[in-house]
This record gives C-alpha cells, sequence and structure tokens, in this order.
C-alpha cells in the first residue's frame, strides 16, 4: 500500500542514515530507533525498505520514522548554523489564512535534539544566543505535542512548529529548500490599533475590460483580502492608487440593493458595475490583469462596522 509506513531509512555502521532506495545490498545497516541489524529489501510488490533480521518487539516503522526525520531535520538546520547560511520557511496561518515566509534562523544560533525545557522535551528546540529557547520543531507521527508542553510554549513564547506525518514518503520533504511544515503558531502580519485582532493582507487587482454597456475600454478594480472580493475595505490612499491605474470610481445608487455606494464607472457614458458582479471578472484568465500589494486590513472592524449598519 503506498500510505503503509515502512523502515525506508536505515543507519550505516558510521552512523550516517540513508534511504533503502540509495542502499547497497552489500553493507551493512542498523534500524536508526532499535540499533538492530536491518536486512535491505529491494522487490517487485513494494518500494525499496528495510526490516528487522529478528523480531524487535518494541520498534516500529513509526518510531524509526519520528526518529529518522527529527534527526536529518535537526543535521539541515545545523549545517545552515554552521554554514551561517539562512533557511527559508514557509507556512499556511492558521490566523489569517495567508502564506508567510521568512528565515528560521533569524535569532536562533543552536539547535539541540530533545531539549530539556522542564514540563516537556520538544524534539528539536532552537536557542537563541543567551540559550533561550525560541522556537520548537515536533514531529507528529501518531502522538501530539501534550497540552501542559502548548501551554508552557504559549506562556513563554516559544513559537510551536509542528510537522505531521503520514508516510514514511514524507521524509522527502526535507529535500525542498525551505521548510513547508504543516502548522505554525505564529502570524507575521501586524496587529489592528484599535482592537488587537491580526490584521491581513489586501491586494488590488485591477483588470482590463470594457463597458457592458457602450464598450468603451475601461479597467475594472477589485479587492482580494481573505479570499473575498470587498471594495468596502478600499481606503482613501487605495481609491487613488487605483485611479491613478486608470480606474474611476463614483457613487452609484443600487436598486437591486437600495443603497448607494462608491463603484467602478465608466467613464463615457457613467453607467456602473454592480458589486455581485465584480467575481466574474476574475473568471476570464484572458483578461490583462494587474495585482498590487496595498497593506493591510483589520477584518474583525471591518464585520463590526457591517453589522452595526445592518
Amino acid at each position: 500500500m503506498a500510505n503503509e509506513i515502512l523502515y525506508s531509512i536505515g543507519e550505516t555502521p558510521l552512523k550516517d542514515l540513508i534511504k533503502a532506495k540509495n542502499a547497497d545490498k552489500d553493507s551493512s545497516y542498523y534500524c536508526p530507533d532499535c540499533k538492530q541489524p536491518f536486512i535491505l529489501r529491494k522487490g517487485l510488490k513494494k518500494r525499496p525498505h528495510f526490516a528487522h533480521k529478528s523480531v524487535s518487539p518494541n520498534c516500529t516503522p513509526e518510531s524509526a520514522l519520528h526518529y529518522s526525520f527529527k534527526t536529518l531535520l535537526h543535521n539541515k538546520i545545523q549545517y545552515h548554523l554552521d554554514q551561517n547560511l539562512p533557511l527559508n520557511i514557509h507556512w499556511k496561518c492558521n490566523i489569517c489564512n495567508d502564506v508567510h515566509k521568512g528565515n528560521l534562523l533569524k535569532k536562533a544560533t543552536m539547535v539541540r535534539l530533545e531539549h530539556d525545557l522542564g514540563v516537556c522535551r520538544p524534539d528539536i528546540a532552537l536557542l537563541d544566543k543567551n540559550g533561550k529557547a525560541i522556537a520548537v520543531i515536533e514531529v507528529v507521527v501518531t502522538h501530539k505535542p501534550s497540552q501542559s508542553a502548548i501551554e508552557y510554549y504559549r506562556n513563554n513564547k516559544v513559537i510551536p512548529i509542528l510537522y505531521i506525518l503520514k508516510a514514511d514518503q514524507d521524509v522527502d520533504r526535507l529535500n525542498y529548500e525551505s521548510l513547508r511544515p504543516d502548522s505554525i503558531d505564529l502570524c507575521t502580519n501586524p496587529k489592528c490599533s484599535k482592537c488587537g485582532h491580526y490584521m491581513q493582507k489586501k491586494q488590488l487587482i485591477i483588470v482590463d475590460s470594457s463597458c457592458w454597456k457602450c464598450h468603451s475600454q475601461m479597467k475594472v478594480a477589485l479587492v482580494i483580502a481573505d479570499i473575498q472580493i470587498d471594495l468596502d475595505i478600499l481606503s482613501s490612499e487605495d481609491i487613488q492608487t487605483a485611479n491613478e491605474h486608470g480606474c474611476f470610481f463614483n457613487k452609484q445608487y443600487s436598486q437591486f440593493i437600495n443603497n448607494t455606494y462608491l463603484a467602478n464607472t465608466c467613464r463615457n457614458c457613467n453607467n456602473f458595475i454592480g458589486e455581485n458582479f465584480l467575481p466574474d471578472y476574475l473568471l476570464f484568465p484572458t483578461l490583462k490583469r494587474e495585482v498590487i500589494d496595498i497593506g493591510f486590513f483589520c477584518l474583525y472592524c471591518v464585520n463590526k462596522i457591517k453589522t452595526q449598519k445592518s
């Protein structure tokens, strides 16, 4: 089975870790977890893997995968520290839904395996120049970090980074140029000065199109934020940016919603594009478009204002 966890990594007599697909049948290998002798198997039914020469009751493929992954990841981090190289990392944020990028080693000067933090021993700990843990990496195969460990990280401002492994092939994720963990409890966006919530990125998309009424050339502006299309979050500076790129906004009355709002307007005939039709302009990939980052907005405050108006 493709998702079956196998012993896909073995240890050489020199303590180096090697993948089964790269191993030689004439060499000796050992289990990275229990250190017992391995047999290399390269057959037709299963992908290359190792097996114990004799039964090792306290060892499982999951525990060997956990040990191998954290060791290889530790070695990769240590190499970048020794060479004074940045180690790029990116992740999908659970708070703002954006993809963040950064240098894992911006503040870290040391990396430790199973560093004792008193209440827990994370798989990997990143320490600053004073020896303080600033981030930890937990490799999850069968067990997630305990609640006491999570509370310790939160109370001591330690950033938890999680890798969730479901197959032994997940080791190949370490081949990526940048680290791609499954979860990081960190949002790099600024916080709202009014309510303290994390703000979200917004982008201005300007589409080259034509007026639906008179067919004159027309640039249409849309704002993408939190996977939504919403002109309500346009600031005066955003409108100025859109106008500088050829757009034209004017207050228009919509009988459909019985309300007046700022809308994309044709300079020639003064007809406008209703809010409900804006998503249609993203459905045509042939239309030329320009994407401009225009800062951040607070979704919490915007929704609060909309609730008060309704």
